[in-house]
């Protein structure tokens, strides 16, 4: 059974989009996208002017009634009350708790309403003129975000860059490309900014949304010129031109925003990451090599040497990892045990994990150190490791130590002993759905579906929206059992909360394939291998393309998922079950 239960709009290769992410904001354009915009936050208590103070009875019997909605959970009758109190009053803290709990409930247009209420109470917030531009954009109310992002600029006219960095980010939440870059245009044209490159990057990256690739690099060009010292508009160019497909332009810009500053870490990953895929495997180590030599910066170019191919490189800055007089000898400690595990050495690493015993690493080292002992066949020794971490540590440890051993157990095909000790671990720990969930996954494969049942409704019970939990009860009851129309409505439920993940998707179209809509089932499974190339998604597209008369096509899917993973159970007793052979 499979166990069912970002990004920037330019496709870069990873290392490059790490950087991009992980970049000091002083030194990067921060960019949203629109599902982080989209995403609520836990909302915050109440802040005390809000309960108490001057409001009049009805501002004030709308505040408690928004309150308690929000305690009972009906976030969106919360919010209704809310927006309805910040529209009668005159206190912006009362608009901004609106705010928040209207983004807490996905109400958009509410939010937008009562962020613009929060403006109007105090407009030199630009906190307040953020949310208000951010909360109309993920509605759509282009209008509405073009006033408030205009205020914006002319509060932070004296900030870093002008406020456009801040703008940047924003443009980049609303669904509509192409409107966005309509606005940036007109808020450059009246902001007379034409020869402000930081207006230009943003302009830039506006117009690389729509694909427009040749007119964003020439934008980013024009920026590096009005400002040739910020490595941040070099890097932007650098990876438009990527997007263009012109690798000679990115690596000059790349190498001339490294030469303006060698030791910047997200930078060199980058340069070095483009000179290895243009096949300079010299030079890109020769670039991280300027980095600090610190802990972690030993470990990256370890690694990097181990993907490029230059393992001598990387066992000589290994070797000298004991040597160096570093002042962290945790940080010493955990990028050795990293480095060791890179180069496949997994006595040195264990050796290295080990010295982390009495330190805030100590958890996570000890887990992974069970888990190399584990993987090298010292099977009890690993037990004995979790066994000492647990009679010496608090209820974290012991939950922790024995999650990891029933799953270690249970990668070494004992799923017996994994289900009894996660048995035993649930007397400890009765209601943690960590150990429910991990155990119907479990009983599943022993053929105890009624118990695996019992687990997941247990973790529903506690957590009505898990979606792994639905999903898994779901596919289980249309995989195990008749009752295919209550596995469905699980399934949808789960679908429901999350569109996106594979292993529902594939459950979807399991329960189709189950109830005979097989094309329904093929769309559902094409869907999810897409998303996952997975050898279990690969059985179940398999089948459904079999049964639909392709059976050259399946055996493609099939033989796809065998290289994938070669000893999936699924995947082999499906071809079996057809009469092919692996």
């Amino acid at each position: 059974m499979n166990p069912r239960g970002r990004m920037h709009l330019i496709a870069l290769p990873a290392i490059l989009l790490l950087s991009a992410c992980a970049s000091q904001q002083a030194q990067q354009p921060s960019v949203s996208t629109p599902s982080e915009a989209a995403a609520p936050a836990d909302i915050p208590p109440a802040p005390a002017s809000v309960i108490s103070g001057d409001a009049d009875d009805q501002i004030a019997f709308k505040v408690w009634s928004a309150e308690v909605f929000g305690t009972d959970g009906d976030l969106e009758k919360s919010a209704a009350e809310y927006v309805e109190a910040a529209l009668l009053s005159s206190d912006p803290a009362i608009a901004r708790r609106a705010t928040e709990v209207a983004i807490s409930a996905r109400m958009w247009q509410a939010a937008a309403m009562a962020a613009d209420r929060w403006t109007v109470l105090d407009p030199d917030n630009v906190q307040a003129r953020r949310t208000a531009a951010r909360t109309s954009l993920v509605g759509g109310d282009y209008a509405l975000a073009e006033v408030q992002l205009a205020e914006l600029l002319g509060l932070q006219r004296e900030e870093t860059w002008d406020g456009w960095e801040d703008l940047g980010g924003l443009l980049m939440v609303g669904p509509d490309a192409e409107r966005a870059v309509t606005m940036v245009t007109r808020l450059i044209e009246q902001g007379q900014a034409g020869d402000n490159a930081y207006a230009l990057l943003v302009q830039s990256q506006v117009i690389a949304r729509t694909g427009r690739f040749d007119e964003a690099m020439a934008l980013a060009d024009q920026a590096v010129t009005l400002a040739p010292q910020e490595i941040a508009l070099r890097m932007w160019a650098g990876r438009v031109a990527l997007n263009a497909e012109d690798s000679a332009a990115a690596l000059n810009y790349f190498e001339s925003a490294w030469r303006l500053d060698p030791t910047q870490r997200t930078l060199a990953l980058s340069y070095a990451e483009l000179l290895r895929q243009n096949g300079n495997l010299d030079e890109a180590n020769d670039v991280l090599s300027v980095l600090p030599d610190t802990p972690t910066n030993r470990f990256t170019r370890i690694g990097f040497a181990v993907e490029s191919g230059k393992r001598a490189l990387a066992l000589s800055l290994f070797e000298d990892f004991g040597r160096m007089p570093y002042g962290d000898p945790v940080e010493q400690a955990l990028q050795a045990a990293r480095s060791a595990e890179a180069l496949g050495l997994t006595d040195d690493a264990i050796s290295w994990y080990e010295k982390l015993e009495g330190t805030d690493q100590a958890l996570p080292a000890t887990l992974r150190r069970a888990s190399l002992l584990a993987s090298s066949g010292r099977m009890e020794e690993a037990r004995q490791v979790l066994l000492f971490a647990r009679n010496s540590g608090g209820q974290t440890v012991k939950l922790e130590t024995l999650l990891v051993e029933a799953n270690l157990l249970l990668e070494a095909d004992r799923g017996q002993e994994a289900f009894d000790t996660l048995t035993g671990a649930l007397n400890e720990f009765p209601d943690n759905t960590r150990l429910l969930y991990m155990r119907s996954l479990i009983a599943v494969g022993l053929d105890q579906i009624d118990t695996a049942e019992t687990d997941l409704r247990a973790v529903l019970a506690l957590e009505p929206s898990n979606a792994a939990a639905l999903n898994a009860l779901g596919y289980t009851l249309a995989d195990r059992t008749s009752r295919l129309e209550e596995a469905e409505g699980l399934i949808q439920r789960a679908y429901a909360l999350e569109p996106e993940d594979a292993a529902i998707i594939d459950s979807m179209g399991w329960i189709a394939y189950r109830m005979g809509r097989f094309e329904e089932a093929r769309r559902y499974l094409e869907q999810a291998f897409l998303r996952d190339r997975n050898a279990e998604i690969a059985a179940h597209l398999g089948e459904v393309i079999w049964v639909l008369g392709d059976t050259g096509r399946a055996r493609q899917v099939w033989n796809e998922g065998m290289r994938i993973e070669p000893g999936n159970q699924t995947l082999l007793d499906t071809m079996q079950r057809f009469g092919v052979r692996p």
